[in-house]
């Protein structure tokens, strides 16, 4: 059972408590006890929030505070600290109360250290946290940055390429006039003019009453496989972009169909060389 004596030190004092309440923490509690000179202020207990009760009974003539800390249970085996505030009546005399005020100093301090520490555990945990949010957040803007990459020529899955072909058809049967101005178009825009009205004439016939109907079948205009593909990407088109966007949409297609030769120039802008 060693027996550690030393001059009146707060810090080594707070060190024991804290020890006593890690262990209880860990559900392994260590039984202990306190004495103010020859008075025990803290019978033998496992509760560390009984350790503090020694300071009540601390003034400018106590000498000494011991702390018993056992081995186990009901035994005991102890190791003693024994802390002098005061080396003899000599230097109780000349300087008993400058002595106290040094101990309650002291616990201050320590208390103002430990209150320290705890502040900056909780910024190193804060800190902690931002980094791995921040982590998260660059590892998410650069898989977005890859898929961009990925996908420069497309629009929410809408393959651009395709997009402008249909775009292109619809215009140019709205304006065969564009035609004429291609070498060989003047023939390929009749035949787009005749093919217009033929649909027009389809749609402007009026349903055979089925009274009417004798041995002829009823026919249904059948629609292409073509005009089925450019159907639905004319509906992802008109999902995609408001109204201000298609009207812009439109004018860079009638733009291209003017002016042939922009069309490089547009390609290298929206797919600039690395």
């Amino acid at each position: 059972m060693p027996v550690i004596t030393e001059h009146y030190d707060q810090l080594k004092i707070d060190k024991l408590k804290h020890y006593l309440e890690m262990q209880a923490g860990k559900g392994q509690p260590v039984p202990f006890e306190l004495f103010v000179d020859n008075l025990k202020v803290v019978p033998r207990t496992e509760d560390p929030k009984e350790f503090d009760n020694y300071e009540f009974y601390m003034n400018e003539d106590t000498e000494k505070v011991r702390i018993l800390i056992y081995s186990y249970g009901q035994s005991p085996r102890n190791d003693q600290y024994c802390y002098m505030v005061q080396k003899n009546k000599l230097d109780k005399g000349l300087n008993g109360l400058g002595e106290i005020e040094n101990i309650v100093q002291e616990k201050l301090a320590a208390r103002d250290r430990e209150h320290e520490m705890n502040r900056l555990r909780e910024e190193l945990e804060a800190t902690k946290l931002e980094l791995e949010e921040s982590e998260e957040y660059n590892e998410k803007l650069e898989k977005e940055i890859e898929f961009l990459k990925e996908n420069k020529f497309k629009l929410k899955n809408i393959d651009i390429g395709e997009l402008a072909s249909v775009a292109i058809e619809g215009i140019v049967r709205r304006n065969p006039q564009f035609l004429t101005r291609l070498p060989g178009g003047e023939a390929l825009a009749g035949v787009i003019v005749l093919d217009n009205k033929e649909k027009e004439r389809m749609l402007a016939q009026s349903p055979v009453q089925e009274s009417q109907v004798t041995v002829e079948k009823e026919t249904e205009p059948q629609i292409t496989e073509e005009e089925k593909r450019h159907l639905v990407y004319l509906r992802k088109l008109e999902q995609t972009f408001n109204r201000e966007q298609a009207e812009m949409f439109n004018a860079v297609i009638n733009a291209m169909v003017e002016e042939p030769s922009i069309i490089p120039t547009l390609l290298e802008f929206i797919n600039p060389k690395q």
